[in-house]
């Protein structure tokens, strides 16, 4: 098994490609930015900001993952306040803050199914 999802630095240096294409890849709008209020006299104020790119989160999820791609993606993770490089299986770009790391062992294996988010700071042209 091989996939074409990478995980680098922005320069492509430190390359980390997963086993496997995620089985879940959700690239969903952003949340609206927007509040909601009672005002004294029974009526409401809405204030909307919008949905801006800058909060667009991407959730992904593969269920094989070898021990030594999983170490690779730990050590990315510790790095704090690093901005990556990620390129998915249909070859779009993106500039990403790694948010969430969640592995969890399959039982009897030497892999890991892994759920993984990162925060979208900008497409890569």
């Amino acid at each position: 098994m091989s996939s074409t999802c990478c995980l680098s630095n922005l320069d492509d240096s430190e390359q980390t490609f997963f086993d496997e294409d995620p089985l879940v890849y959700e690239d969903r709008p952003p949340a609206r930015r927007s509040s909601s209020h009672a005002t004294m006299d029974g009526s409401r104020v809405h204030q909307d900001f919008g949905a801006e790119d800058a909060d667009r989160l991407l959730h992904l999820r593969t269920d094989w993952m070898t021990q030594s791609t999983l170490d690779a993606l730990e050590a990315k993770f510790a790095t704090t306040g690093q901005v990556w490089k990620w390129v998915d299986h249909n070859a779009n770009a993106f500039q990403v803050f790694f948010r969430e790391l969640r592995p969890e062992r399959i039982q009897g294996q030497a892999a890991y199914r892994v759920e993984i988010a990162f925060d979208i700071i900008a497409e890569i042209e």
